[in-house]
């Protein structure tokens, strides 16, 4: 009777042991999952999809601990900064073409009073031989001989100062003309004659369909970091070889530029926007990229953020402009963290890839 006893005890404890490892062995993936939340919830970081739109869940503190800063979307100024290349010109042509002219002037007007003195004479001669010959007819033909001369000299002359003038037009345009054929002083022609100024020649894209800047900044290639202000002084009649686009011209009195110095230029160009067309400023510090676009993670609630792709035509040097449409102002963009929330989102992709 005892023996039978023993056997049952150990039969039950037996019986006992096989339950528990059951138990222990179905139950694991319950443990495993629920251990798996845990610890998705201990890391204070999880993708949640609602309505299609995967958010990323990051707790107040994950978010001090990983250096997220967010800052509210503010409106662009209206203006990108643009870059570009520039020359300085050599103006010795251009002071040979003025002197050649102002001498071709002062010939034309000897040439007039001389004109005026010849058909004088050939007028006196004509009327003395047309009196009873008191004048020879040889020596009316040498006034009006002369008289002709006068006049061809001077058709010739007019027509190499309409020639030197078109010319000055084709490589220097209207406005430099205009100050050279004016009687009365001018202050920059004179400085770019006498050294005291550089001409400089810029090139804008095709493309460019605003207002041309008034005032550029220029440095040399080798030397961006020291900049000189430029002022524009009229369109440039011809293109640069070497770039293509619209050419313009600007003067700087930094008369220290070597002449044929190839430039750097910059300046801010206002953007032609109607006034229903608000632009925002998005700072580069906030784009991923991800697939071949520009994302920034947008703050909809205390602790979830979204991503929205963004356009990248209109480049600032901070940043980029953006026309309000989706992303609004005010809106709360990440500033920094942005590339953090990108690897949670993949890592969140993966995971469930692996889990299917």
């Amino acid at each position: 009777m005892k023996n039978k006893l023993t056997l049952f005890v150990v039969i039950q404890a037996i019986l006992i042991v096989i339950l528990i490892w059951l138990l222990t062995y179905l139950g694991r993936d319950e443990f495993n999952n629920a251990n798996d939340q845990n610890e998705t919830k201990k890391s204070n970081t999880y993708i949640k999809k609602e309505n299609g739109i995967d958010e990323v869940i990051i707790s107040k503190a994950v978010q001090t601990n990983s250096g997220i800063k967010t800052d509210k979307i503010k409106p662009a100024t209206h203006a990108r900064t643009i870059t570009s290349y520039g020359n300085v010109l050599n103006l010795d042509m251009l002071i040979e073409q003025k002197n050649k002219l102002n001498d071709i002037k002062s010939q034309i007007s000897i040439l007039k009073n001389e004109l005026a003195r010849d058909k004088k004479n050939y007028e006196r001669f004509k009327s003395l031989n047309e009196d009873n010959k008191n004048i020879s007819d040889k020596t009316l033909q040498e006034s009006l001989v002369a008289f002709q001369s006068t006049q061809a000299n001077l058709s010739k002359s007019e027509a190499l100062v309409d020639g030197l003038e078109q010319s000055i037009r084709s490589q220097w345009g209207e406005k430099i003309l205009v100050m050279i054929q004016s009687k009365y002083h001018n202050d920059i022609l004179d400085f770019l004659l006498h050294d005291k100024a550089r001409l400089v020649r810029i090139t804008l894209s095709n493309n460019f369909t605003n207002e041309v800047p008034k005032d550029i900044n220029l440095s040399l290639i080798d030397s961006p970091n020291d900049q000189f202000l430029a002022k524009y002084f009229s369109e440039a009649p011809q293109l640069d070889k070497n770039l293509q686009g619209k050419t313009y011209f600007y003067v700087t009195f930094n008369n220290k530029l070597r002449f044929d110095s190839r430039l750097i230029v910059s300046a801010s160009q206002s953007m032609n926007t109607n006034e229903s067309t608000k632009y925002l400023f998005i700072p580069k510090e906030s784009i991923v990229w991800n697939a071949g676009k520009a994302w920034v993670y947008i703050k909809i609630a205390e602790d979830k953020f979204i991503r929205k792709a963004v356009d990248t035509n209109n480049e600032d040097n901070d940043g980029w402009m953006i026309k309000e449409d989706q992303i609004k102002e005010n809106d709360e963009i990440v500033l920094s963290g942005s590339q953090l929330m990108l690897s949670e989102e993949f890592k969140y992709q993966i995971k469930n890839e692996n889990d299917d």
